[in-house]
């Protein structure tokens, strides 16, 4: 695997957002270990919703507990939030994280106030797994299922879930029932993108943002993208990022000449 392409997809600018998220969650680590222990004001614990923690509610995915959990959480989202940016906007993406960390959290809250009352979650996996379950929606309408190995094939919808249990068997110590509800609400975001978008800022309100801080914007060093509003339209039609659809492949398997066979590129990797 080409681990650039993998981090910049299609060899593209770094994305504002993923860029400074990373920056940001880092700086947040440092500040709880060396200065001030803010992990204690985002930590979600189940009664957060009874006493409308808000700051809990939707902030929880930027506290991180150690190095690994901050390293291995910037490294899965990175590209995920960098591609969805790509295609959606930057301003527009942060809306969706903290939409997605909300809608998260409401139900685990609701259901850890019975199973585990005493339980308190933060990290961004849980968006890592809600933008893999919207991703999967994407390329499962293009491919139903992905060649593993030989002959053998798994459905790519349920990719994500083959990775959520790994994960836990991976990762004992990491909020199995965090991870599955960050999942499934990719997953409708996945099916019902257009519900989703009836919650956010119309496109008028993002765009006028967007021009009151825009000389903030134009600080944003050379070599990072900021995908304004204008740029982008999220109507477009999906764009597969790993896999190709299967229209693009052979219908049958005619004999060629050799020296007729043209010569053929290497095509993409799957990513997890």
């Amino acid at each position: 695997m080409n681990i650039r392409q993998f981090l910049v997809p299609a060899g593209k600018p770094l994305s504002g957002l993923a860029v400074g998220l990373s920056i940001f969650l880092t700086f947040l680590y440092l500040i709880n270990g060396l200065l001030f222990p803010i992990n204690e004001h985002l930590l979600l614990k189940p009664e957060s919703l009874f006493k409308l923690d808000l700051n809990r509610i939707s902030l929880y995915p930027l506290a991180h507990l150690s190095f690994l959990h901050l390293f291995f959480n910037v490294i899965s989202i990175f590209s995920m939030i960098a591609m969805f940016e790509e295609s959606h906007g930057t301003l527009y993406t942060g809306v969706i994280l903290n939409l997605l960390a909300v809608f998260t959290a409401i139900p685990y809250c609701l259901i850890g106030s019975i199973l585990f009352p005493n339980v308190e979650i933060g990290g961004a996996s849980g968006w890592f797994f809600s933008f893999l379950g919207y991703f999967a929606v994407k390329e499962s309408r293009l491919r139903n299922s992905l060649a593993i190995a030989g002959n053998f094939s798994f459905p790519t919808l349920y990719l994500p879930v083959a990775l959520l249990f790994v994960t836990a068997l991976l990762a004992p110590g990491s909020s199995l029932p965090g991870h599955a509800l960050g999942l499934l609400v990719g997953y409708f975001m996945g099916f019902k993108e257009s519900w989703v978008a009836k919650i956010t800022p119309p496109s008028a309100v993002l765009k006028k943002i967007e021009t009151w801080v825009d000389p903030l914007i134009n600080l944003i060093p050379f070599g990072i993208k900021y995908y304004r509003e204008v740029e982008v339209d999220r109507a477009a039609e999906y764009n597969p990022i790993y896999l190709r659809p299967e229209s693009s492949l052979p219908l049958h398997n005619d004999e060629v000449p050799q020296s007729q066979v043209p010569f053929q590129g290497n095509g993409r990797v799957l990513g997890s």
